[in-house]
């Protein structure tokens, strides 16, 4: 099966690279690894034939033993001990135990889960040495991993929700995500002319000059009031909120409440602040965490707006995310309340994280329109 194992994967990748380059260059062998992990691990679920073949294969043999003694009772084969598969898979995961795979009474229930889990686990740890990449591969690496960063894949496409892209937004965020340059080099801002817009587009995602930086932090805005507004959650945009004044001329000089939720904390109105962040501004070689960006902008804000707000009987809710979709503990416990009480008045299924992946569909489409907004006419 081998053969026919590296045919579909070479039509598999080819189909893919025709998708986010167009024949173009930049889409190497790190590009095709990182669109075959699972999604839950920074990938697209693109899966290798080659690369499962031998896992499903010895799974599926080992939640198979009682029908394997029926068939092959009268022929004097049992085990897998000598099995080319398990051999395979050995080599591959040599930290991994595979005795409770070669017995019928150890073989564990979910046994495409465990090897699967195994293996990618194993292909994640390799990355780093395998391709020698690069501090800002590592990091966007580590940004695709965290919690909620690939929700948008898992978002339905429907058009009465604003959930499409344009196939070069989509491209564009791919590419994006898939580390491959978008810019020249050495272009400088038009607007701000204090930076380049490097290759791979972060200037373009956190200048604020350029057009399209409010754009994304109103759609991440729109879609959160039209979330709580669906789920039967009363909710106010842009609420003025009357005690943020300066007493020297009456002005409101604080805007925390891009939605104000009324009654929503012990039957205080919650005023939620949203704020989006670039993770790989001012990236070094010194270290880097996921989502210390999205964690700083959210304490700023706290520090900004909660003492006010707490004086005045309201509560605060920074709502901060990075541009892979890492959301800040505040994002995700309010969006966790809102999930439940969706999954009360509404009918949705229980299973779907409908308002996570609708949140994280929102920010990847408000980054996209930064993105193609700054790339060059040949590109588009």
């Amino acid at each position: 099966m081998e053969e026919a194992a590296l045919f579909f994967d070479k039509g598999l990748r080819g189909s893919i690279e025709n998708i986010v380059v167009c024949g173009g260059p930049f889409f190497g062998d790190l590009q095709w690894r990182l669109a075959s992990l699972p999604i839950r691990l920074g990938g697209l679920g693109l899966y290798s034939a080659k690369v499962v073949s031998s896992d499903a294969f010895v799974a599926s043999r080992a939640q198979s033993w009682v029908l394997q003694d029926d068939i092959l009772r009268d022929s004097g084969i049992c085990g897998m001990d000598d099995d080319y598969a398990l051999a395979c898979l050995r080599d591959t995961i040599p930290s991994f135990d595979f005795n409770v795979f070669t017995n019928k009474d150890t073989a564990p229930s979910k046994a495409q889960q465990t090897l699967a889990s195994a293996l990618f686990s194993e292909m994640v740890k390799d990355m780093e040495v395998r391709f020698d990449m690069t501090v800002r591969q590592k990091a966007v690496f580590e940004c695709l991993r965290a919690p909620h960063a690939q929700d948008f894949l898992l978002a339905i496409p429907i058009d009465g929700l604003g959930q499409h892209m344009s196939p070069v937004e989509y491209r564009t965020i791919l590419k994006y995500r898939l580390m491959i340059p978008l810019f020249s080099v050495d272009a400088i801002c038009p607007v701000c002319r204090k930076a380049c817009l490097d290759s791979f587009g972060e200037h373009a995602v956190h200048c604020k000059e350029l057009p399209g930086f409010k754009y994304r932090h109103d759609m991440v805005r729109d879609v959160l009031f039209d979330i709580c507004r669906r789920a039967g959650i009363s909710v106010k945009k842009e609420a003025p909120v009357n005690f943020l004044t300066d007493p020297s001329d009456g002005r409101s000089t604080l805007r925390p409440a891009d939605v104000l939720v009324f009654g929503w904390v012990g039957g205080k109105h919650a005023c939620v602040d949203l704020t989006g962040v670039s993770p790989l501004v001012g990236l070094s070689s010194r270290g880097f965490t996921v989502g210390q960006a999205a964690l700083k902008a959210a304490s700023c804000k706290v520090t900004k707006h909660e003492k006010a707000c707490f004086e005045n009987q309201h509560v605060f809710i920074p709502f901060a995310f990075d541009t892979f979709g890492f959301l800040a503990p505040e994002a995700v416990e309010l969006l966790t309340r809102v999930q439940r009480v969706m999954n009360s008045n509404v009918m949705t299924p229980r299973s779907t994280n409908v308002v996570f992946n609708r949140i994280g569909f929102a920010i990847q489409k408000g980054l996209a329109a930064q993105l193609v907004a700054r790339l060059p006419s040949p590109a588009m």
